[in-house]
């Protein structure tokens, strides 16, 4: 009976030690993946965050960079780790949202393949002209391009691109049309706008920015749903008339499918703390993103409209990655 007993108490403490480990917060380094290379603004608003996270988690953080695919590779290594707590992921809307939506197979789906932490905040686009362009207002671009069809002509980072879909996204709700010129990144789309090459182009409002202050650029308007701070007289499209015409990019922290409620719930606490300091506040302004921390709720619907939103313009629009 004794023995009985003691295997009794032994099988008890082995079940208590194994819940406790799963109810346990993840231990060891956190691989931080991001899907492109070092260097760029995905790597740069990373390792700001990745500087910080290892003190409110009490876990160290190695920032990955696994470039390639357009982001696909990243992406698609985040979501075959374990859901653990330990491999997390800097996305954003260009391979999460648009890359799948552009293509027959998608390589995956952000709602199903991966656990939404927290949005690290929106990136804003600035529709742009040269500055010697005969184009002065968003009304006399659309009153050109319905004078001469396919003359008109815009730049984007690549097809497929967040610039590419927001462009494709303006000519289906504005009902013109103009050819896409698409460029291996945003420099060589950018020298080719002030080459007078091409007529007009979405461009990231950090990159923007210092060509409109010195006269190189004119900015029409923005998409975003409100003014821009640096550019208080600036339109939004919504305020031309144009309201369904709302659209930015975007930033945030994933995990892979599966990832406990209570993880969950510790990760977005961390980041939403981080995303609250004013130093961190201040590098990704500076990096052109605009902190807008959240639940992961939250993140998940947004993420679900985004998804619903791009997917119907690549379909009105014939865009195929395939």
């Amino acid at each position: 009976m004794n023995m009985l007993v003691r295997m009794a108490f032994l099988c008890l403490g082995a079940l208590c030690a194994v819940h406790a480990d799963a109810a346990s917060p993840a231990t060891g380094p956190i691989r931080l993946i991001v899907a492109f290379p070092p260097g760029g603004g995905t790597d740069g608003a990373a390792r700001i965050i990745a500087e910080k996270l290892p003190a409110l988690l009490e876990q160290p953080i190695i920032v990955e960079n696994r470039g390639g695919a357009g982001g696909t590779l990243g992406a698609l290594n985040a979501a075959r780790a374990a859901p653990d707590g330990n491999t997390l992921f800097l996305g954003t809307s260009a391979e999460l949202i648009i890359n799948p939506v552009t293509r027959k197979t998608a390589p995956y789906d952000v709602l199903k393949q991966f656990t939404p932490i927290g949005e690290v905040g929106s990136v804003s686009f600035v529709l742009v002209v040269p500055a010697a362009s005969p184009i002065t207002s968003v009304q006399s671009l659309i009153a050109r391009a319905k004078a001469q069809p396919d003359r008109l002509n815009f730049s984007s980072f690549g097809i497929g691109s967040t610039n590419h879909m927001i462009g494709e996204l303006f000519l289906s709700r504005t009902g013109v049309r103009a050819t896409h010129i698409p460029y291996q990144g945003s420099a060589p789309a950018m020298s080719a706008l002030l080459a007078n090459e091409v007529d007009f182009t979405f461009e990231t409002a950090a990159v923007a920015l210092p060509l409109i202050k010195s006269g190189k650029l004119r900015a029409l308007a923005t998409p975003s749903p409100a003014r821009l701070r640096d550019l208080p007289d600036i339109p939004t499209l919504r305020e031309l008339g144009f309201q369904d015409l709302a659209a930015e990019g975007w930033m945030g922290l994933f995990a892979p499918a599966n990832l406990p409620p209570d993880a969950v719930e510790r990760l977005n606490a961390a980041l939403t703390s981080v995303l609250q300091m004013p130093d961190v506040r201040e590098k990704l302004t500076a990096r052109g993103v605009e902190v807008s921390p959240d639940s992961a709720q939250q993140f998940r619907d947004m993420l679900a409209g985004e998804q619903r939103k791009w997917r119907r313009v690549a379909q009105e629009s014939g865009i195929s990655l395939d």
